[in-house]
């Protein structure tokens, strides 16, 4: 696995960074590069690539969520044996919210979802079809998807993506999540990637997160939301209640 550890080996506390489906450690349009820059100072941070992605091993057809799990929980392994007394807080964007949840990690200080996908897992899926189609892909759940993205690259999608999507219980994960850690979950309203509907109401239901909606694209890519959300991010970090 390709691991970056930058920022400030002397502070109290980690922030493990888990990037969405189909990037790498540095997220769409660099969302997680720029985080480092601005957590770099008062923070530990851990980047990393998972399976089939950037610098890692793997190739990307024969991704797996369950596998996604697993590279987090390593990573999350290493960072205990190499800092046992720093306290580690994970920062989630997109699809790398439903990697954490279904790992469900232990002793999680504090959880940040930006880019806060759809409760209901069949949505995606639809969303993502028509995606796909849209821009003259090919969608074949029984082998190879083939997704043109707009970064100009062709992304293969194996079977096994969609066969996790539309068999586990996204919701029912998340809650039994939000119960080990404090966990905020942010939507982007002007989010082009995920659907904008009722699904999103189930957040609110669950009193053990704080879910909160933000003027931004999925990425953030305007530099005055992107900083508007780091700074929000950093005052939930700080925040001791």
């Amino acid at each position: 696995m390709d691991v970056l550890v930058e920022g400030n080996e002397k502070g109290d506390e980690v922030i493990v960074f888990v990037h969405g489906f189909g990037t790498d450690k540095n997220e769409g349009f660099s969302s997680f590069l720029d985080a480092g820059k601005f957590f770099q100072k008062d923070y530990l941070l851990v980047r990393y690539d998972m399976s089939g992605y950037g610098g890692s091993g793997g190739e990307e057809k024969d991704f797996q969520f369950q596998k996604a799990a697993g590279d987090l929980d390593f990573i999350l392994r290493f960072v205990r044996r190499k800092y046992p007394a720093k306290k580690i807080n994970i920062f989630a964007h997109s699809l790398g919210a439903f990697v954490v949840v279904l790992l469900s990690p232990e002793g999680i200080k504090k959880t940040v979802f930006t880019g806060a996908i759809n409760t209901d897992l069949h949505l995606i899926v639809k969303k993502l079809e028509k995606r796909i189609v849209d821009k003259n892909g090919i969608v074949n759940k029984n082998d190879i998807s083939v997704y043109p993205r707009s970064s100009g690259t062709v992304q293969l999608i194996g079977k096994d993506f969609w066969r996790t999507l539309e068999n586990v219980d996204f919701l029912l994960l998340l809650k039994e999540f939000a119960v080990k850690t404090d966990l905020l979950v942010i939507k982007s309203k002007q989010d082009e990637i995920v659907c904008s509907d009722l699904s999103f109401a189930e957040y609110k239901k669950i009193q053990s997160l704080c879910y909160e909606e933000m003027d931004g694209d999925h990425n953030f890519k305007d530099s005055k939301d992107r900083k508007r959300l780091f700074k929000r991010i950093e005052k939930f970090l700080k925040n001791k209640s």
